[in-house]
């Protein structure tokens, strides 16, 4: 219970360490329809497959779905709804995972009537494009979680199978001793039996040697 609890309080911190580390930028960045300015979220540790994954889930919950744009990397989210961006009302939400070196980056360029947030001309807006990709690192980090969980789960389950295969020999092991007691016990038996029928075999050669001598001096009186 006590390990349980440390581990709980470790995958809290995690989360918690991952969400507030998550690195946040921006600038101009080229997209299919040019250069605009985008927010960069930097997600250590999270390859490209993983924060793909999240992302295209957390920006469901925004009432858009990201689709491939056309001979293109990036994706987008028509219709987003975003508190604190263009007023709430819907924008489109374009998106690029790129591989790094310690992970993966999230570039997302935040457009309504082609005009991109910025910090610069909206701060507002910025600010709560900041918060939306925080939110977005933190829904990584618990996937990272969830992920290190099952692969904790994954190699509890193989330890408790090599487990079961120990015991399994141990039984066998013991039904050996069994079997090999039994062995010893009918083995001594035999032992008795042998050296009694030795010794009546013994007697029974004596006094075969005994006739066989009286039948030779029979013969030599002859």
């Amino acid at each position: 219970m006590r390990r349980l609890s440390l581990f709980i309080i470790l995958t809290i911190f995690a989360i918690g360490s991952f969400a507030q580390s998550a690195s946040i930028s921006e600038g101009s960045e080229t997209m299919k329809d040019g250069a605009f300015n985008a927010l960069k979220v930097d997600l250590d540790k999270a390859d490209k497959k993983v924060a793909a994954k999240v992302w295209k889930d957390f920006i469901k919950s925004y009432g858009a779905k990201a689709k491939k744009v056309r001979k293109s990397k990036e994706l987008l989210a028509s219709g987003a709804t975003i508190n604190g961006i263009n007023d709430s009302e819907p924008i489109e939400v374009y998106s690029r995972v790129d591989k790094t070196a310690n992970g993966s980056r999230l570039t997302v360029w935040f457009g309504a009537g082609g005009v991109f947030v910025s910090s610069e001309d909206f701060p507002g807006d910025y600010s709560a494009a900041e918060k939306f990709l925080q939110d977005y690192a933190h829904e990584v980090a618990k996937e990272l979680v969830v992920m290190e969980i099952e692969d904790e789960e994954k190699k509890m389950k193989n330890l408790q199978s090599e487990m079961k295969k120990l015991k399994k020999k141990n039984d066998g092991y013991h039904k050996d001793i069994e079997k090999a007691k039994k062995a010893i016990v009918k083995a001594e038996e035999n032992i008795e039996d042998n050296e009694r029928k030795q010794k009546e075999q013994t007697s029974l050669l004596e006094k075969q040697k005994e006739v066989l001598e009286a039948v030779k001096d029979k013969l030599s009186e002859m």
